[in-house]
């Protein structure tokens, strides 16, 4: 590998990894599996890169998700939890509470967290990322508006937990 291409990376890597991140964190809801899943995602979205394509923001989404996924299923296979009782630990990490300071922000973020996971995951696609309506909806293999929609339905549910607990 040549120097261009190492620095190359490197911007790569310090301009999105706070953004990847804090995807991998709402999608794995480890601190570590997050950690590991955003380096993974740049070392592999890198690698596999069409450089005609302008957009390598999509691209290290798209790539990050397709991991998670490919983790999940490799998981699945460790622990078989209908064979054995496994008693799930909680995680004691708060990620909102370290990576986000605002407290009204850091409340967002928790509802969000509480979401269905496509909900969870346009809502910090379009928080959190640069990616324009038509990407996120191609990330997703939705139309525009279907993802519009939903995006819309959730923030007026938000709006309605944010009344009920007296925050507007």
């Amino acid at each position: 590998m040549n120097r261009n291409n190492q620095d190359w990376m490197e911007k790569i890597y310090v301009r999105y990894k706070q953004q990847l991140f804090l995807y991998a964190l709402s999608l794995t809801k480890s601190k570590e599996k997050a950690e590991d899943l955003t380096s993974e995602t740049i070392v592999r979205a890198i690698l596999s890169y069409d450089y005609k394509n302008p957009n390598i923001e999509f691209w290290l989404f798209r790539v990050l998700k397709n991991l998670y996924i490919d983790t999940v299923r490799k998981d699945k296979f460790l622990i078989d939890t209908n064979k054995y009782n496994v008693d799930w630990v909680q995680d004691p990490y708060d990620a909102t509470a370290t990576y986000i300071k605002n407290e009204q922000t850091r409340w967002l973020y928790s509802k969000i967290y509480e979401l269905a996971q496509r909900e969870r995951d346009i809502m910090l696609l379009s928080l959190t990322s640069n990616l324009s309506d038509n990407e996120i909806a191609c990330h997703f293999e939705l139309e525009v508006n279907t993802m519009r929609m939903i995006r819309y339905r959730v923030k007026e549910k938000l709006k309605q937990i944010a009344k009920k607990e007296k925050l507007l």
